[in-house]
């Protein structure tokens, strides 16, 4: 039983931190995830009164992608993540950015 726990630690402590870090908004990465936020919420904002509340959040997604990269781009910086953990969780962010925009609750481990 322990040896599992131990296994299970790493994995663990990644998404523990992944989770926390958008809360830190004092932090680079919390100001960066911040930054992506925005301009997902502004550009869907601005897209949604004259298209589809799915184009408009595609459209959010791939206006918003530099600060989007800005952003994954301090957390592969970390020290307890790398490029690869970033690259693994990048799908399943940005479609809860998505369905975040659109109104949708995802229920997923990120």
């Amino acid at each position: 039983m322990r040896r599992v726990l131990l296994a299970t630690l790493p994995a663990l402590s990644a998404l523990a931190l992944l989770a926390a870090v958008p809360a830190r908004a004092e932090s680079s990465e919390g100001a960066r995830h911040a930054a992506w936020q925005t301009c997902l919420d502004e550009t869907f904002a601005e897209q949604v009164r004259t298209t589809s509340r799915s184009f408009a959040a595609t459209k959010a997604v791939s206006t918003c992608r530099d600060r989007e990269e800005a952003y994954l781009g301090v957390l592969a910086g970390s020290p307890f993540l790398d490029g690869e953990d970033v690259a693994r969780i990048r799908p399943a962010l940005v479609a809860r950015a998505r369905d975040r925009l659109m109104g949708e609750r995802r229920y997923s481990a990120l």
